[in-house]
């Protein structure tokens, strides 16, 4: 995904970039390798240089004679920034499980998530930190107590009572003082920050009667000060301090979502149907007015901005981050739950995951189902999950139902596991995935409850019985879980980075934090031209892989001329796959004298055309080769 050209291409004309710009100091043909700042032309104001530029006009010669040389394939070094921590690798024996921990309520279980974070420096380094063994944080159902667990062995940290037990939690620092907090609803519909020892370091005003409320943080306003969002009441997190009251929400079952959607540089906040400014001021709004209206934000055009999914009733809505309605789709079910976004066939697209009271169902972005299975979930609240559990680079789906924990092949909905060590009224929990114990492996966390009668009450944890799973991040501190929407350590990132940019998951998690990405460049090689008048113009290019992930064949690349500050688009192509840290055999395109602008042309890689993209890259601002000169007089 990159910035669109509209936006790069007063750069390209005004000023120097790190853009290549008419390299014509290398030698055609020689293999890619990493240019340094290029000479500025003398078209850009802003460059100083103090030699007389050189005549660059293209010798036009003999159509006949219009050979165009091809760079051949070569190596590239790969930039450190695209390696990332890796990944586990394919998983022996993936779906053979143990529970490695298990925690009895004396209330009657849990029908929340189980946030978790770190609330203790436990490695005694002086810091609250993701190197901390993760703590485990939930409330208990009728028993309306705020529970804390230490991850590794499931010792009790605190029990404290007076706290909503149909209330979720989240785990941030609050009031950035270092130290994360629990943010949880009283019995009383006081939204509160709580210490590491169950103390409450402020109670909010109340907001009525909320139902089944639950909690999220964000930087709203990127002022350095989170803000902490209980249902309807939004508040400061240094004090409680009331900030805004969200009004005309008729939907019964919701939970808030913080995104900035637009790129505007301040989040909005989804909630119900309905999508707020920071300010608490309304924005627009969705149509649906069925049972649920949860959420998931998510890329599905290429554009920064992020799209949102909505599913209500029987229907799966797609808004644009302006709120235009781009589809609306029947599906399976009345009652549908928080559903998750990730990759969950392999195919380098997304899916979303939908469970709705009797069903669970995978639906591609453009409304195509891909499959449908049946399950036991009568009050529709329950989420899914996903993590790529047996390392073959797809998603699997996570769901606990009343009655089981399953995982679903992400291709195809068979059920790869399921355990009864189960029971719940299916209300606002869903599956976790991180490593709780610190032990390099992905743990699945589920919450338990005896709502619908006799069964399982409490928390518990399952871990791979072999080698382990792949590594996966120590926290999950929110149920709007997106990976970037809070940082390791649990602090609040001011600007978060768009989630939909960097991995495009919603209620779901790469196998780390930190995966390695492909980076592709490309740069101009030769240039042959026949016949000013009629041409042809042919231009050779050569695309370079300079990222730890390999490409597959059929990555777009779009050509354009340049006419002052209008870029045109002229032709487009796909290229044929590259090798981490490789170069590709040149290519050449064929053109004729109108297909270059006054300005020249640009050539972008990974770009269709039309604003899309198929890989997020580890550096997004290198796709684009730049001639800003004259071919012929």
């Amino acid at each position: 995904m990159r910035a669109p050209l509209s936006l790069l291409l007063p750069c390209f004309l005004f000023a120097c970039s790190d853009y290549e710009i008419k390299p014509d100091e290398d030698e055609p043909g020689e293999p890619l390798e990493e240019t340094g700042d290029p000479e500025c032309p003398p078209q850009i104001p802003d460059c100083n240089d103090s030699e007389e530029p050189e005549d660059t006009e293209v010798e036009v010669v003999d159509p006949g004679d219009c050979d165009i040389k091809l760079a051949d394939p070569g190596t590239v070094e790969i930039a450190e920034e695209c390696e990332g921590s890796g990944s586990s690798g394919t998983v022996t024996d993936p779906f053979n499980l143990t529970i490695e921990m298990s925690y009895t309520s004396a209330g009657s279980g849990a029908i929340v998530m189980p946030a978790v974070g770190n609330l203790n420096d436990d490695n005694g380094d002086g810091r609250v930190d993701e190197t901390d063994i993760p703590d485990i944080v939930f409330t208990t159902w009728q028993g309306n107590t705020l529970v804390a667990l230490n991850g590794a062995d499931g010792s009790e940290i605190f029990e404290v009572s007076g706290y909503n037990g149909q209330g979720g939690v989240t785990i941030a620092d609050v009031d950035s003082d270092g130290e994360p907090e629990i943010v949880a609803f009283t019995t009383a519909n006081n939204i509160a920050a709580v210490n590491n020892a169950g103390v409450a370091k402020w109670k909010s005003a109340t907001f009525g009667v909320m139902s089944y409320p639950q909690p999220t943080v964000a930087d709203l306003d990127a002022d350095g000060k989170p803000e902490v969002i209980g249902d309807i009441g939004v508040v400061n997190g240094e004090d409680g301090s009331t900030v805004a009251t969200l009004t005309g929400i008729t939907n019964s079952w919701r939970t808030p979502i913080a995104a900035d959607l637009d790129q505007d540089g301040k989040q909005e906040i989804i909630l119900g149907n309905r999508v707020f400014s920071a300010t608490g001021a309304l924005l627009w709004s969705n149509s649906g007015t069925g049972a649920g209206n949860f959420s998931a934000v998510a890329d599905v055009d290429g554009d920064p901005g992020g799209e949102v999914f909505f599913v209500s009733g029987n229907q799966l809505f797609l808004h644009d981050d302006d709120g235009t309605l781009i589809r609306a789709t029947t599906i399976p079910g009345s009652n549908p739950g928080p559903p998750s976004v990730a990759d969950f066939d392999g195919d380098g697209e997304i899916e979303i995951a939908i469970p709705a009271n009797t069903t669970i169902s995978l639906w591609k972005i453009d409304g195509t189902k891909v499959w449908q299975m049946p399950m036991q979930d009568s009050s529709g609240l329950a989420g899914c999950s996903g993590y790529d559990m047996d390392g073959d680079g797809a998603y699997e789906v996570l769901f606990a139902d009343e009655d089981a924990l399953r995982m679903y092949d992400g291709a195809t909905g068979a059920i790869l596991y399921e355990n009864y060590t189960h029971s719940s009224g299916t209300v606002w929990e869903y599956p976790v995935i991180a490593d709780v114990d610190q032990d390099g492996s992905a743990e699945i966390v589920i919450a338990s409850n005896v709502y619908s009668g006799a069964g399982v009450k409490g928390v518990t944890v399952f871990g791979h019985a072999g080698d382990g799973w792949p590594q996966s991040g120590p926290t999950w501190g929110t149920h709007d879980f997106a990976v970037t929407n809070l940082n390791p350590d649990g602090s609040v990132p001011i600007v978060p980075e768009a989630s939909w940019q960097k991995y495009n998951v919603f209620r779901a998690r790469p196998s780390v934090d930190d995966p390695s990405a492909a980076d592709l460049t490309v740069s101009y090689d030769d240039l042959c031209v026949a016949d000013c008048n009629n041409g042809p113009i042919k231009i050779s290019f050569q695309v370079a892989n300079k990222g730890a992930v390999d490409v597959e064949a059929g990555t777009p690349w779009a050509f354009y001329k340049v006419d002052g500050e209008t870029v045109t688009l002229v032709k487009t192509g796909t290229l044929d796959a590259i090798a981490a840290g490789t170069a590709a055999q040149g290519f050449a395109i064929e053109l004729v004298p109108g297909d270059i602008g006054v300005n020249g042309f640009l050539m972008t890689v990974d770009d269709d055309g039309a604003g899309g993209s198929l890989h997020s890259e580890c550096d997004e601002e290198n796709n684009t080769v730049v001639w800003i000169d004259r071919i012929c007089s």
